[in-house]
């Protein structure tokens, strides 16, 4: 009897059980961390390269170009458009600069409760872009 109450059968399985949970949650953790900062690296490449061809050639005057633009990189990237808030770009008030601001709404995979996310479980990052137009 006294060897039936000092067996630990089981227990390195009832240890890993109650370590799998936090284990995968900080996995999950580190890949959503990841995925945000990619987004918000392309959305940041996609206001400059709007920005760039802005000041460029005279498309400063053509925002559908310069959306076009942006598009293009997001679209390389896999986001849906949809989830895009592109405000058109404009000559600021001095007209010797262009503005471009994005702003994505990302879908989080793994639900924080340290940021603000909307009730759709989304998180909004946002990129604005200035540069100075060139002068011919």
């Amino acid at each position: 009897m006294l060897n039936w109450l000092r067996c630990e059968r089981g227990q390195e399985l009832l240890e890993y059980a109650l370590f799998l949970p936090v284990l995968l949650a900080l996995i999950l953790g580190i890949v959503q961390l990841a995925l945000v900062i990619l987004s918000y690296n392309t959305i940041g490449d996609a206001a400059r390269q709007g920005a760039r061809f802005g000041v460029i050639s005279d498309n400063a005057d053509y925002p559908d170009r310069i959306k076009a633009v942006v598009y293009q990189v997001t679209d390389a990237a896999g986001m849906n458009r949809a989830d895009l808030t592109f405000v058109l770009p404009f000559k600021q008030a001095d007209n010797q600069t262009i503005r471009v601001d994005v702003t994505y709404n990302m879908l989080l995979i793994v639900p924080i409760s340290v940021v603000p996310i909307s009730s759709s479980g989304r998180i909004p990052l946002r990129a604005v872009s200035t540069k100075l137009l060139e002068v011919r």
